[in-house]
Parts: C-alpha cells; sequence; structure tokens
C-alpha cells in the first residue's frame, strides 16, 4: 500500500483553513513576514473582543469588494459562513481577513510595506483595483484604530523593530 493512498483516504478533519488556501497559491506574492504580522494583529484584536464580530467585520466594511472579486477568497468566505465547527469558521474567516489587510497594507504603502515588497505592492494594487480611488472603509484601519478604549498599541504587530515610529506623515503606531 502505497503512502499517497493512505493519505487521500477520507476528509483530513484535523487540516487548518490555511491548508486549503496553500493549495490556492494565488496570494504567494504576498511576503510571509506581512502575512504573519498581520495575522498576529488581527488574533490580538479579537483576543480581546471575540470573534464573533469578525465575519460582520469582513462583510460590512469594503473588505467584501476584494472578497467579491477573488474566487479563493469568495470560497473560503463562504465554506466558512456555512461551517458548523466555530473553531473551523473562526479559522477561515481569520485567513480572509488576514489576506485582506495584508493586500491592504501592501496596496496603501503603509509603514513603506510596499516600498520594501514593490512586485507585491504592485499585486496587491491590482487586487484593490478601482476600490481605493472611491471612500471606503478599509479593514485594517478597524484593527489599526479601533473604537476608543481599546488598546492602540495592537498596531505594533505590523511595525518593524527598528521602524516603530514613522516621521513626516504623523504615523505612530505606539502609545505613548
Amino acid at each position: 500500500m502505497s503512502n499517497r493512498a493512505s493519505n487521500d483516504s477520507g476528509p483530513d478533519r484535523s487540516r487548518p483553513a490555511d491548508a486549503h488556501f496553500v493549495d490556492q497559491r494565488a496570494f504567494q506574492f504576498l511576503p510571509k513576514e506581512l502575512t504573519l504580522k498581520c495575522r498576529k494583529l488581527i488574533e490580538s484584536y479579537h483576543a480581546i473582543y471575540g470573534y464573533v464580530g469578525l465575519p460582520d467585520m469582513l462583510w460590512l466594511s469594503d473588505a467584501r469588494d476584494i472578497i467579491e472579486c477573488h474566487h479563493e477568497l469568495t470560497q473560503i468566505f463562504k465554506k466558512a459562513s456555512k461551517a458548523r465547527a466555530a473553531k473551523r469558521a473562526n479559522d477561515s474567516f481569520l485567513l480572509v481577513a488576514t489576506l485582506v489587510v495584508a493586500i491592504e497594507v501592501l496596496a496603501r504603502d503603509y509603514i513603506d510595506w510596499g516600498k520594501r515588497f514593490p512586485a507585491a505592492q504592485r499585486e496587491a494594487e491590482k487586487l484593490v483595483g478601482d476600490f481605493s480611488t472611491r471612500p471606503r472603509t478599509w479593514l485594517m484601519d478597524l484593527y489599526l484604530y479601533p473604537p476608543l478604549g481599546v488598546h492602540r498599541e495592537l498596531g505594533d504587530a505590523l511595525a518593524e523593530q527598528g521602524n516603530r515610529h514613522r516621521s513626516g506623515d504623523g504615523l505612530n503606531l505606539c502609545v505613548e
């Protein structure tokens, strides 16, 4: 009996939501360092508030435009919406949020991520497309600038060690 046959038999219930995504390779252009920092930012926010509002944050912000225009994101979002297990649904929604925030960070060149990865920025700008020309609610802003009473230092997750303060544009991710 081959190894392949034993691995293909039956659904793998322990497979994380990310495994489905990795097969798609559609977002390979996103820098791993950025996606890890975005995921940390999103997880730290939801550690405070819980995951109950995550689907609404994705759908009611303008992230839905990005989700609807990309087949893989739409499929992951739909599967998460239909999932019976909360852990599986949350993992899928977390994946979508991570990807959308990473795309927005690159497209907006937030904290020079676009300058560090210009090819990735061009790909992100293609995905954001015309949505960036009209007023919109960026998903990353919901995480970086949460309502009063939320710890704004969550944004430190996107900052590099030596680049926590950015001069010139008034952005400061640290609370002093």
